[in-house]
């Protein structure tokens, strides 16, 4: 079965992107596919390479990095919830004269219709608001 992962929560304010790794882990450990995890809304942050988690908290940056390194899914972020919450790939940093860079380089940048083609071609969308 295919899986598309929809992630709406944000990194501190709702525990819907360390629910959401630990379905992807589940659902790979199985022999399942994920043809992305699309991260919109408030979970953009989760894409942040600035944040600096405590020692005991989820680190959403690494996990995520070592989620895609390992099986090659797709983590994608919403361009505009994404550039209303100020971060930016470099392409957009320098479109809007910005000084800084922040988008972990595991992501992808790309709109709604990057979410609506992963769900016609997988199985089920599951959503962690």
């Amino acid at each position: 079965m295919k899986f598309n992962i929809l992630v709406t929560g944000g990194v501190y304010s709702s525990q819907s992107g360390y629910s959401a790794l630990q379905f992807c882990k589940a659902v790979v450990a199985t022999g399942h596919t994920i043809s992305q995890v699309f991260f919109y809304r408030d979970a953009v942050s989760q894409a942040s390479s600035l944040c600096v988690p405590l020692d005991d908290e989820f680190n959403a940056i690494d996990q995520w990095q070592s989620f895609h390194q390992k099986y090659k899914t797709p983590l994608v972020v919403c361009v505009s919830a994404a550039e209303r919450r100020g971060i930016l790939n470099a392409e957009q940093a320098a479109e809007f004269a910005k000084e800084s860079v922040n988008l972990s380089s595991s992501f992808a940048v790309e709109g709604l219709g990057a979410l609506h083609d992963a769900s016609l071609a997988s199985d089920r969308t599951v959503t962690f608001k």
